[in-house]
């Protein structure tokens, strides 16, 4: 992927099943009881803390008929965004700056008042 493909930000197909869940009326407790899949791990998914699993996916296309290829494939996208946003990001973070010896004491006194990250 190169930087023009890149997006800003990667959706991570938990967002996606958050929204049929809620086009549906399921709660992730149900969800639970149909696909027998743990609530922990539906919550975890939505939240974007866990990968869709293969298993997941499979529960998913039988309980909400939306194949499992699909989920499986969201989440390998989502996965190669990150991967991308993330060399973008360290490209840019990683860019040398020469400050000069007046500039630097302003520096200091933003970093003090706001903190290093306002000046990121």
């Amino acid at each position: 992927m190169n930087k023009a493909q890149t997006p800003i930000v990667a959706t991570h197909p938990g967002e996606l099943l958050k929204d049929e869940l809620k086009e549906r009326g399921l709660s992730q407790k149900r969800l639970s009881e149909i696909t027998g899949i743990k609530a922990s791990v539906i919550s975890e998914t939505i939240s974007g803390k866990r990968s869709m699993s293969l298993n997941f996916a499979i529960a998913l296309e039988k309980s909400l008929n939306i194949p499992a290829e699909l989920w499986l494939n969201l989440q390998t996208q989502y996965d190669l965004d990150m991967a991308g946003i993330a060399k973008r990001d360290s490209q840019v973070a990683t860019f040398p700056v020469t400050i000069p010896v007046e500039d630097k004491k302003l520096l200091k006194e933003l970093a003090r008042k706001f903190g290093w990250a306002c000046l990121l």
